[in-house]
This record gives C-alpha cells, structure tokens and sequence, in this order.
C-alpha cells in the first residue's frame, strides 16, 4: 500500500473520522510526518507509523489510525492495522506498540472512549500492558512563585539545559516549545534555572513536559509554573480548560485543582 497523504488530507480524515479531536494539519505535521515516520492509506483510512532502535533492538509504534464513517464497520481498519504490522516487521521491529511514541505522539495510548478502535486492536491480538491518563485543569489556576524564584517565557537555553542533564527524555520537546515560543522558566536569583513547563509542544494547548531541578522540588516552584501554562493557554486559545498530558505525579497536579480525564490503554504487539 502507497499513500500520498499529506498533513492537510489526513487532518480532513481525522475530522470526519473523529471530529472532537480538532486536530490541526499543523499538529499532524508534527506528530505523525517528521523524519522516521510514515503514514500509509488515502481518504477513506490512514494509519501513521513510526520505528525507534537501541542496538539490535527495533520498535514500531502507530502513532494514529483513522477509517472515514463512510469506510467502516468493512475491514477497512483491520487491513490498515496489517500493513502496519508488514511495515514494522520489514523495518525489522521486534514489537508494534499503541501510541507511545515519545517524544512526538498525539496521544499516549488508545483513548478509552474510543470502542471500536480498542475492539479492533483486542481482534489484531494486542495485549494490554497498562494505562495513562491526562488531568483536565481551569486556565485560571494562578500561583505566585516562591521568594528568591523568578517564571518568564523561555528566550534562552536554560530550560534546553536543565533537561539535558536531570530529564534528557525530555530535551527534544523542550528543544521545540522553546523554538516555538511556549516554553516558560523557573530561575532563582542567580540566573540559574531551576524548573521549566511547555505547552502546545505536539497538540495545541496542551500541558507538559514539565519538571523542576530534584534539588528544588517541593518549595511550590512547579505550581509557579503551571500557574503560567495556564495563563498564557487561556490567553493564546481562549478555552477555560486545558489538558495536562500523561501525567505522572498525581497528586501534585490534583492540589493544584486538576482532576483525571482522558484514560489511555497501553498495548503491544509480538512481531
């Protein structure tokens, strides 16, 4: 199966296959047709590709499938699913995962809600491993920063760094909410930086990475910059509520009026 799809086509698939999500051309550039990804189909279905290794070691991931209303409930789905799996194993992957592709993915897992894709991965021999979830947040949670700490956007490479040495998991999105003017920083009275928080990275208004130095947890410098996540997505996308993705510490974010939205289904397949 070749495909000649595009961001633009795919985000008109994704609209009509699965409106609520209002996923952007913009965002499905980023997150499914960066280097290394692939996506395969054409209007009626899609599904997005990506392979990582370590070694000797290789694993797939789909990152999105869609099948427009019009091409469902006909084996469209399913035949997408086995491209994808031909596709992973030609590229010599050991394991076909749901959706966790960090750091570019559009969600962490396949949504609960969404029946008939976790139907057609239980049918294609999936196994489950776990679950995630994103927090759901006003836009108006406010919280000063504690004495001595100083938060403003991200014009340097303090947060780049910071995550470099205590997150390196995290450097590549920091790396892109920094470029893209959505990173925001913590930094005490020396100028050193002690935490960072992006928004919008891979989704639109959408929270995370976000951490601060180990040395400096505790003394309210994240709720300092979650504060500022805040503030700048209702600002800059006018909605009173945001998501915070794939949450880690839950009871951080809950003190600061979060509460668990999205459930994601973690799955693997053996190749």
């Amino acid at each position: 199966m070749t495909s000649a799809m595009t961001p633009e086509s795919l985000a008109a698939l994704v609209a009509a296959a699965l409106p609520e999500e209002r996923l952007t051309a913009t965002e499905l550039a980023t997150c499914c047709f960066t280097e290394g990804m692939e996506v395969l189909g054409d209007e009626t279905g899609a599904i997005a590709l990506t392979t990582r290794s370590w070694d000797d070691w290789t694993l797939a991931w789909i990152l999105l499938v869609a099948v427009h209303p019009g091409h469902q409930r006909r084996g469209r789905g399913r035949a997408l699913v086995n491209e994808a799996i031909a596709w992973s194993k030609a590229r010599n992957a050991r394991e076909l995962h749901l959706g966790t592709a960090i750091p570019r993915y559009v969600w962490p897992g396949v949504d609960f809600r969404f029946t008939p894709a976790l139907c057609l991965f239980d049918a294609c021999g999936f196994e489950e491993y776990g679950t995630g979830f994103n927090m759901e947040i006003p836009t108006t949670f406010r919280a000063d920063p504690p004495a001595g700490i100083t938060v403003e956007r991200e014009l340097t490479s303090g947060s780049i760094a910071l995550a470099r040495d205590e997150y390196p998991h995290w450097e590549e999105e920091v790396t892109r909410g920094t470029a893209k003017g959505g990173c925001f920083a913590a930094r005490n009275q020396d100028g050193e930086t002690v935490g960072f928080a992006c928004h919008s990275v891979n989704r639109n208004a959408l929270v995370g990475p976000m951490a601060t130095n180990p040395k400096r947890q505790h003394h309210g410098v994240g709720r300092a910059l979650l504060a500022a996540l805040c503030a700048d997505i209702g600002a800059q996308y006018g909605v009173d509520r945001c998501d915070i993705s794939w949450v880690g510490p839950i009871r951080f974010y809950a003190k600061c009026g979060a509460t668990v939205g999205r459930v994601f289904r973690y799955g693997k397949l053996a190749l």
